[in-house]
């Protein structure tokens, strides 16, 4: 296995661990604890901006919850390091979402905050911790119902309706019906209080993150959303408007 040094590392950061085919827990938050989307619209442009970068430097991503003021994902690189891939997506939201408010300055802290993942044990227990914060945060009773993570996806038999996510790996994990076993592993009360605190502890997350600016700014606008069929076809326009607009 061929390591590589994150080129370019200022002096008195640790270097990130990096070689082909390596998997990372990541976050990154908002600057001073702010937040990072103000409407349900910015939750889809992340998305798109997200897709592109994935089209430009391939990657896979295996899941993801995208927070008020913060977003964790579980991607594995491929010939780029993580460093490049996660610089060029959080750079291209920051421009979009300060050109979108009129807003200046930064929109994230310097740094994005990544675990390398090296087992498949660890691998599950950060997807749980991450489809499982809306919930933590008290926004949702149940993972399945937030609508801006992967769990929705892994809930389905199909994988077709989310082109950015690559499930192999998780529901690899288990033998017989891995839609349902997974479900059970995240659901279902398991203990995994040690694990979690372990996952917390090195991405840099305190319970602060899902206090009372999460939940206020979620109930404003997430459970008005329609699926109707007029509905789904107008956000689909308005979709394909927003990212011919959207330049990287």
């Amino acid at each position: 296995m061929k390591y590589k040094k994150n080129e370019g590392a200022k002096i008195g950061r640790k270097e990130r661990i990096w070689y082909e085919g390596a998997c990372y827990h990541v976050m990154a938050r908002g600057v001073r604890r702010q937040e990072i989307f103000k409407e349900k619209e910015d939750y889809e442009i992340m998305l798109m901006i997200l897709q592109k970068t994935q089209e430009q430097i391939p990657f896979e991503l295996n899941c993801y919850c995208l927070m008020t003021n913060h977003i964790h994902m579980i991607l594995t690189t491929r010939d780029m390091e993580i460093g490049k891939i996660m610089k060029r997506f959080l750079a291209a939201y920051a421009r979009n979402f300060n050109a979108k408010y009129h807003y200046s300055g930064h929109l994230f802290e310097s740094r994005f905050v990544s675990r390398i993942i090296e087992d498949d044990v660890y691998f599950l227990e950060a997807s749980r911790y991450i489809h499982l914060n809306p919930v933590k945060a008290g926004m949702v009773n149940e993972p399945v119902v937030y609508p801006y993570s992967s769990y929705r996806s892994y809930m389905e038999t199909g994988s077709e309706g989310n082109s950015l996510l690559d499930r192999s790996r998780v529901m690899n994990c288990f033998r017989y019906d891995p839609v349902e076993r997974y479900r059970k592993f995240v659901e279902d009360g398991v203990t995994h209080g040690e694990q979690k605190m372990l996952i917390q502890t090195e991405i840099g997350e305190d319970d602060l993150w899902h206090g009372q600016s999460c939940f206020r700014l979620f109930v404003d606008f997430s459970f008005h959303i329609s699926y109707n069929a007029r509905e789904r076809r107008e956000r689909r326009e308005r979709r394909e408007r927003r990212e011919r607009s959207i330049a990287l």
